[in-house]
């Protein structure tokens, strides 16, 4: 029995259960995750000092350990955009890495550790307060003072970098632009000192994923920079840069599972639009089909073009070009009452022949993921009704649908190499029964129709409460009755067991659910 010791993001359910329900398919491991009452509570850090000590404990007689290097260093993925840490503190927190490697040297470390964002909208919500008087205008002078370092901007694109530098000016706003450059410098700093305990050898194994990322502005000039050292130190290999961040540790506990079973699977990819993964997703710096790339080779697996020998099959559902939110679909069906208009989801891609190569590969027992990037923030619910009107839903091995692409990648991808090792027990029945009720049920429909129903009383990052509140109450009876309208037939039931709102908002949910068989 092999231990994997663990330390997420923070502790909503997307970061602290998934690994848990995802390390619970197995059979020969002993994760040990960091009790949550320890994690931080939005943007509350965590106990680090208590960290600290149960790394210290756990990781004595432990295997690997896959650690959120946010989450030591400041608490968490949001306390990591607020602090006023000093640089000679927060090498000395990561420095626990070192007595970890003194007290066990076999043990691999495998780490992860954030690019800081720079959202494009003017919201506080995970950000420092004042972000929400001139978020939008830090964005926007970052983005264009980046592009045109590189090229000569046009005249709409000088107008707005203007305006924005202009917005900051009048109303007094340099102070927080300072205030937000300087510890933008300092996170900065801590990921170059984390690539050299990559190179030092304490870190073995170093993903440093961007979140809401985009191919310019502040978050694409520190990548730059990282990008340089990593070259510098010839560490290409074992320090990983690419878009995601919620799903990471999904990624790297993959690859100890994969390691551990001394396998290395080979993925196939294939594409139901003819534009074979050449767009951008939305919250993204580059083209999905090399985020894939990364995604699998994080994970411990290897990109193949070798159809008929690979391991799994990765099904990716996605439009001809620009990706529209899961909202638009929502909208056209309940709104506009047209259904999907698109050309890039109508025309430009064949989803009947893409459900039908599914079908055909579950009838040869290949071992099928379906990434549903379609859409960001939510799943392709026609997708849904096709998988579901061919009694596919359980037969393929994986499915994920939710938030950004490269974090129904990071789900997709290790469910699948997860179950291609050990089976569908009754742990990966009831995550495949949670990501159809989330990723479809809660994320393209729920929380839109609950957002509608009371947008007079409730903003979309405000509500009354985690559990009990009117808006979490609502929520729960509409996902149990989208649960029995579409997840029970004659052959499955999927019930809610717990329900939250973490957060106190609607832009995730958290749901424990239990998928019956009926006739087993």
């Amino acid at each position: 029995m092999k231990k994997i010791v663990f330390i997420p993001l923070d502790e909503r359910p997307c970061t602290y259960s998934y690994p848990n329900m995802l390390a619970s398919m197995t059979k020969n491991i002993n994760f040990v995750e960091i009790p949550k009452e320890l994690m931080g509570n939005y943007k509350i850090p965590g106990n680090l000092t208590a960290m600290k000590e149960f790394l210290l404990k756990e990781c004595i007689d432990a295997n690997y350990a896959v650690i959120a290097l946010d989450s030591i260093l400041y608490g968490g993925i949001v306390p990591s955009r607020l602090h006023y840490e000093t640089i000679e503190t927060l090498k000395e927190r990561l420095d626990v890495l070192k007595e970890i490697k003194k007290i066990n040297p076999k043990i691999k470390l495998y780490a992860y550790h954030l690019i800081m964002r720079c959202p494009s909208g003017s919201s506080n919500s995970e950000e420092p307060d004042y972000y929400a008087l001139c978020g939008r205008e830090i964005y926007l002078t970052g983005f264009y003072d980046h592009l045109s370092s590189v090229a000569k901007l046009n005249d709409e694109q000088q107008k707005v970098y203007d305006e924005s530098k202009e917005f900051i000016k009048k109303n007094n706003y340099q102070h927080y632009v300072d205030d937000y450059l300087a510890r933008r410098k300092i996170n900065t700093t801590m990921n170059l000192y984390s690539l050299d305990l990559v190179k030092d050898g304490i870190i073995d194994f170093l993903i440093i994923p961007q979140d809401d990322s985009a191919p310019y502005g502040l978050t694409a000039k520190d990548q730059m920079i990282v990008r340089e050292k990593i070259s510098n130190l010839n560490l290409e290999l074992k320090a990983l840069m690419y878009p995601d961040a919620d799903a990471v540790g999904n990624t790297l506990l993959a690859r100890t599972i994969n390691e551990i079973n001394n396998v290395k699977p080979l993925v196939f990819v294939r594409y139901n639009s003819c534009n074979n993964g050449n767009i951008i997703p939305n919250y993204e710096d580059r083209p999905v089909s090399e985020s894939i790339k990364y995604q699998i080779m994080a994970a411990g697996g290897m990109f193949t073009t070798d159809y008929a020998n690979c391991d799994i099959v990765l099904m990716v559902n996605i439009p001809l070009k620009d990706m529209a939110e899961a909202g638009h679909l929502y909208n056209s069906i309940y709104y506009y009452k047209t259904g999907e208009t698109d050309l890039n989801y109508t025309v430009g891609r064949n989803l009947v022949e893409y459900v039908e190569h599914i079908k055909y590969l579950v009838s040869i027992g290949k071992c099928v993921a379906v990434a549903d990037i379609a859409y960001a923030n939510g799943g392709d619910i026609n997708l849904f009704h096709l998988l579901k009107n061919e009694h596919l839903l359980y037969k393929v091995n994986a499915y994920a649908g939710w938030n950004t692409a490269a974090n129904t990648l990071g789900t997709c991808i290790p469910l699948a190499m997860i179950n291609k090792i050990y089976g569908k027990s009754q742990q990966w029945y009831d995550f495949m029964g949670l990501r159809y009720l989330e990723d479809l049920g809660y994320m393209f429909y729920v929380r839109h129709k609950t957002f509608d129903k009371y947008r007079d009383k409730f903003g979309w990052n405000e509500i009354d409460g985690k559990k009990d509140g009117t808006i979490a109450t609502c929520i729960k009876n509409e996902l149990t009755s989208w649960a029995k309208d579409n997840l029970e037939d004659d052959e499955y039931k999927v019930e809610i067991i717990e329900h939250e709102q973490p957060w106190n908002r609607y832009f995730e949910t958290g749901l424990i659910v239990k998928t019956t068989i009926k006739n087993k």
